[in-house]
């Protein structure tokens, strides 16, 4: 069996705390409305709510990620826009556990599948981060939606196994036919394999995406084609790699995107969002709940997570490709036109969700 593999580093503490001072004494404060509700129609056997009109939303941010996804120019403006919270939408996060207790999603953890319940639950802050880059009440894209913990990674080897991803992968089919009138999203923020596909994990990702539940994966934080990684190369999943801001090497020194230094890359992605020092929460190692910076694909995954989150909200019958189409077409300009030219920047501003009719009439 292939090992799971933690892809993300994180960043020291007091980084994080001078960032937010900074911004605190630039006179930011946070603030967050609810969405609203809509109606229920019958598609393929399932209830689901219609077109929902979602309200806009918008806040000031101590994340230099959710502010940069919001807009599509440079430089930032300290300030989240979006559409919707992502209430009622369930992510399922495979991971190695997530902090319940954390600030940032208190009351909106629910324990799921543990592939090693003889130990205990919570491994590290990967998880928790993640999580967070999803659904955090004041650092993730998408703060009222539900996070769902499926623990595959054992603690004590700091390893996952297929084995266990398939299961977790099973339990989620079940309880989310538990649950049929919410949609839901799976958040695979790992690496399998560095060099061939994984047909366990091809499986995996056609089954959840034949329930309705798009599959979102972090591209790897290896300097390489992501199409030579699994999860990345199975088909239908939506893969996502780390982007950065900097600025150019010339007199202007202007404020650019740009792929994250480590990040895999190809024609295998298809977004990138931001994944380099970005705030998220943490756990120090008494497991007392802070923030600090962390860096990965991982952390972009969670950001895109989120955003689907979003967009199935206002949309609640999109199929998997739909939120695909949604996300390739709403992006912005390519990140790195060269060795990933189709791959642009995540945005969740201020353009709604829009339904995709196909050529046979479908509303998907």
């Amino acid at each position: 069996m292939s090992p799971f593999v933690v892809t993300s580093r994180s960043f020291s503490n007091r980084v994080a705390y001078a960032l937010t001072l900074g911004l605190l004494a630039s006179g930011c404060t946070l603030s967050r409305p609810s969405g609203g509700d809509a109606s229920s129609v019958s598609a393929a056997g399932v209830s689901y709510g219609g077109v929902v009109s979602t309200a806009l939303v918008e806040e000031a941010t101590l994340s230099l990620a959710l502010d940069r996804i919001d807009q599509r120019e440079l430089p930032l403006d300290r300030t989240y826009r979006h559409f919707g919270t992502g209430r009622g939408i369930v992510v399922y996060v495979f991971d190695g556990g997530v902090m319940d207790s954390h600030h940032e999603l208190a009351g909106r953890v629910r324990q799921g599948f543990d592939a090693f319940p003889g130990e205990e639950r919570l491994c590290n802050a990967h998880g928790t981060a993640v999580a967070g880059a999803i659904a955090g009440t004041t650092l993730g894209v998408a703060p009222d939606a539900e996070i769902v913990d499926v623990k595959m990674v054992e603690c004590r080897r700091m390893r996952g196994t297929i084995d266990a991803i398939v299961r977790g992968t099973r339990w989620v089919l079940a309880d989310h036919a538990r649950h049929p009138g919410r949609r839901a999203v799976a958040n695979w923020s790992f690496i399998a394999d560095t060099s061939a596909a994984v047909p366990a994990l091809d499986s995996a990702v056609a089954s959840l995406r034949a329930a309705g539940i798009p599959v979102i994966v972090s591209a790897g934080n290896l300097e390489m084609n992501a199409c030579r990684i699994a999860p990345a190369n199975s088909p239908g999943a939506i893969v996502v790699g780390a982007s950065r801001v900097r600025r150019t090497r010339d007199s202007v020194g202007t404020l650019v995107d740009d792929r994250a230094p480590g990040t895999a890359y190809g024609s295998c992605l298809d977004v990138f969002a931001p994944g380099d020092s970005v705030l998220l929460p943490s756990m120090d190692l008494a497991q007392r709940a802070t923030t600090q910076l962390w860096t990965g694909t991982s952390m972009a995954a969670g950001y895109v997570s989120g955003a689907v989150a979003l967009y199935l909200e206002r949309q609640p019958l999109a199929t998997p490709d739909a939120v695909a189409k949604y996300l390739t077409s709403s992006a912005g300009a390519a990140v790195d036109v060269v060795k990933s030219p189709r791959a642009g920047m995540l945005y969740v501003g201020t353009v709604r969700g829009r339904s995709l009719r196909f050529a046979d009439g479908a509303l998907r």
